[in-house]
């Protein structure tokens, strides 16, 4: 129930617990006058943002500030944050997955370790898997430059 504000005929200002705005003024609990509702202002700032996620941490020696402490632990900080908040809500968790190659035909669409797995179906064979995945990668390449 919200608080409301009022003063009453003899001025004195009081508080009083109503179940709606419609209710109506309570009587003065001073005098037992009648009373009418003040108006206040409620001052509701600021706003939420999220933590930065993995994504948006630097992830090269320059962007480190070169490797300046208290830069990462800032870093550091904010990402231990973003965990914590994304434990309490999954719905924002970024899907996070070990890259198995990043270089050459990987460097703009890296090599998952599932992708690799899924291409090396029931052979296993890895080599294989990955030789597949960077003609793949080295199609789309070309054609996209065409």
């Amino acid at each position: 129930m919200p608080l409301y504000d009022f003063r009453a005929i003899c001025g004195t200002e009081f508080e009083h617990l109503l179940s709606s705005w419609q209710d109506e003024a309570p009587a003065c609990p001073h005098c037992g006058g009648a009373s009418t509702r003040l108006l206040r202002t409620v001052n509701i700032g600021g706003g939420a943002t999220l933590p930065p996620s993995a994504a948006a941490a630097p992830n090269s020696w320059e962007g480190t500030r070169r490797g300046d402490r208290e830069y990462v632990a800032h870093w550091r900080r904010r990402l231990d944050e973003r965990a914590r908040f994304e434990e309490r809500n999954p719905e924002f968790a970024t899907r996070r997955e070990a890259v198995a190659a990043h270089e050459g035909a990987f460097e703009h669409a890296p090599l998952t370790y599932r992708e690799l797995a899924e291409r090396a179906g029931a052979d296993k064979d890895a080599t294989t898997a990955v030789t597949e995945a960077s003609r793949a990668r080295m199609a789309s390449i070309a054609t996209a430059a065409e």
